[in-house]
């Protein structure tokens, strides 16, 4: 979904974009579809930057952030939209971690948190409307997942080592019901920190096609809700902040535990106090 998102923006004359990904071939296999689809795009285009990133790597994801910040002074979108899908095997991180929980949640945690103070500075001083986004990519199987125990996310081995396939989904669906306990905090603090003028929030994209899902709904439909949340007007009139969103555009509830502020808190401080260990006290700091 993410090569549609970005030929969204491209169509509608987006002065640049950054990808971060892991494979520079898929992002040279994409130039190449977004220039079937004649979005005209030159051998060194200056509107598209491929930034190197594995997300389930805490070092890695902060060299991402520093080649990030050495490249440009103004971020206006950060669309959380890597990390992995359903797998049946069972591996951890560099660090620890769960590989699709490091991937899918860890990662993006360190990495927006890395990139906020950019954010922060492009509303103050760079953007027209004075604000930045942030879209976060979950799914409606959040709902699968009704319980967050910290210990199982380090944990050796897999949870159910007889139903191996069981477990990766179960796995997956964790990794995104802590993408919206990740948003619903991190609304909560840039509310409480204030000037409020970044917004941020989730969204299910549909069953669409992608890797793991080989033939289900128009990834056009997926990308839409993305950039309505990327760039519409109304996110910024009506002040929409932590919520979920369902294709086309349109607000939802999540289950009662993507809705629950404590343990969204405590997964936020659980994440921070893990790349902590690695990157040292203070690095949420870093401008």
């Amino acid at each position: 979904m993410k090569l549609e998102i970005t030929a969204q923006l491209l169509i509608h004359n987006i002065d640049r974009v950054l990808i971060l990904g892991r494979n520079s071939d898929k992002f040279l296999a994409a130039k190449e579809e977004w220039q079937r689809r004649h979005i005209n795009l030159g051998k060194d285009d200056k509107r598209l930057t491929f930034v190197q990133c594995d997300l389930g790597d805490i070092f890695a994801v902060k060299e991402a952030a520093d080649q990030v910040r050495s490249i440009t002074q103004r971020l206006d979108i950060l669309i959380c939209n890597g990390g992995l899908g359903v797998t049946t095997n069972y591996e951890r991180s560099p660090q620890g971690v769960e590989m699709v929980f490091a991937a899918n949640c860890v990662g993006h945690q360190e990495l927006v948190t890395l990139l906020l103070p950019l954010l922060k500075r492009t509303a103050n001083q760079h953007s027209e409307s004075r604000e930045a986004r942030i879209v976060v990519t979950s799914s409606s199987l959040h709902s699968v997942c009704r319980t967050l125990d910290f210990n199982q996310l380090t944990t050796p081995a897999r949870v159910m080592p007889m139903h191996p396939y069981i477990d990766g989904f179960w796995r997956y669906c964790r990794s995104k019901l802590g993408n919206i306990l990740f948003t619903r905090e991190l609304a909560r603090r840039i509310e409480q920190g204030g000037p409020n003028n970044i917004y941020v929030n989730v969204f299910f994209p549909g069953n669409i096609v992608t890797e793991q899902w080989k033939a289900w709904d128009d990834t056009q439909d997926g990308a839409a809700t993305a950039v309505y949340l990327a760039t519409s007007d109304r996110i910024r009139v009506d002040g929409i902040r932590g919520q979920y969103y369902i294709p086309i555009a349109k607000p939802d509830a999540t289950t009662d535990i993507g809705n629950d502020p404590v343990l969204a808190r405590d997964l936020w401080n659980w994440i921070d106090t893990k790349v902590t260990e690695h990157l040292g006290l203070h690095w949420q700091q870093e401008t």
